[in-house]
C-alpha cells in the first residue's frame, strides 16, 4: 500500500478497494489488523473510539538510541585502523573497514546497561499528553507520610507508562532511582498503593523524597 503525506502531520494512503464493508451497530467493536487501511463514514449523528496499539518502528528505535548516547556523551572512542596501508586504488573503501565501523555501532548496542536504560527510558514515556496536574502547594514528604499512615492511598495518574525492566524501574522516561525495588515494584504493578504496598520502604527517608518527587510531578495522587 502506497502512502502518502499531504501534510506533514498527516500520512494517508492512496485510494484503495475496500475488503470489509459493515455498518457498525452501537456496542460493536471492529479489529484491523496492523498494515490494514481503513476509511470510515458516519452515517448518522454517533460518537465512536478509535483506539491504537502502535509498536515503535526501526526508524524511532535508532533515533530514540542515538538521543541518548549523544545525551550522555557516550561512544567517543574514535575508529583506528593501525594495519592500513598504501593501495593501488584509494579512493576505495574495503569491506573489512566498513564492517569495522558497523562493529563500532553495534558495541555500543551491546553495552547492556546503556541499551536498557535507553529503552526504559524510550519505551515508558508517553506518546501523548498527560493530563498532569501538580499539587499546589507541593506536598512534603512528612505530610506523604502521614497521609499514607493514616490508610491513604496514592492513585496513578491515567495514562501514566510504569513499567519494570529487569531491576530498574521506569516512570514516564525517567528511571524510579532507589535501591528500594520491593517499593518501585508496587508502583509498576498497581494503579493504586497504600503504606501496605510499600513495606519498609516507607521508614526509607530516600525513597519517601523520590515518591515526594513523583507526586508533585503530578505522577501520583491522593484522592480528595
Amino acid at each position: 500500500m502506497k502512502q502518502h503525506s499531504p501534510h506533514p502531520d498527516l500520512l494517508q494512503v492512496e485510494p484503495f478497494d475496500a475488503i470489509i464493508d459493515e455498518e457498525m451497530e452501537p456496542g460493536d467493536i471492529l479489529y484491523i489488523p496492523p498494515g490494514f487501511p481503513h476509511e470510515g463514514y458516519s452515517l448518522e449523528n454517533s460518537l465512536n473510539y478509535s483506539v491504537g496499539f502502535r509498536a515503535p518502528n526501526g526508524r524511532e528505535l535508532v533515533s530514540g538510541f542515538a538521543d541518548y548516547v549523544l545525551a550522555r556523551d557516550l561512544g567517543s572512542q574514535r575508529y583506528s585502523d593501525p594495519d592500513i596501508t598504501l593501495r593501488d586504488r584509494p579512493a576505495n573503501v574495503l569491506p573489512q573497514e566498513v564492517d569495522a565501523l558497523r562493529q563500532m555501532i553495534l558495541d555500543l548496542v551491546k553495552q547492556p546497561e546503556h541499551f536498557q536504560g535507553w529503552f526504559g527510558e524510550f519505551i515508558s514515556q508517553s506518546r501523548h499528553e498527560l493530563d498532569i496536574a501538580p499539587p499546589e502547594p507541593p506536598y512534603q514528604a512528612g505530610e506523604i507520610y502521614e497521609l499514607l499512615q493514616q490508610g491513604e492511598a496514592l492513585q496513578r495518574l491515567g495514562g501514566l507508562r510504569v513499567l519494570r525492566i529487569g531491576e530498574q524501574c521506569f516512570v514516564n522516561g525517567e528511571l524510579i532511582d532507589t535501591k528500594q525495588l520491593q517499593a518501585a515494584d508496587a508502583l509498576c504493578q498497581h494503579f493504586s498503593v497504600d503504606a501496605t504496598l510499600l513495606g519498609e520502604a516507607m521508614d526509607d527517608p530516600s525513597f519517601l523524597a523520590l515518591l515526594t518527587t513523583l507526586v508533585n510531578s503530578g505522577y501520583w495522587y491522593f484522592n480528595d
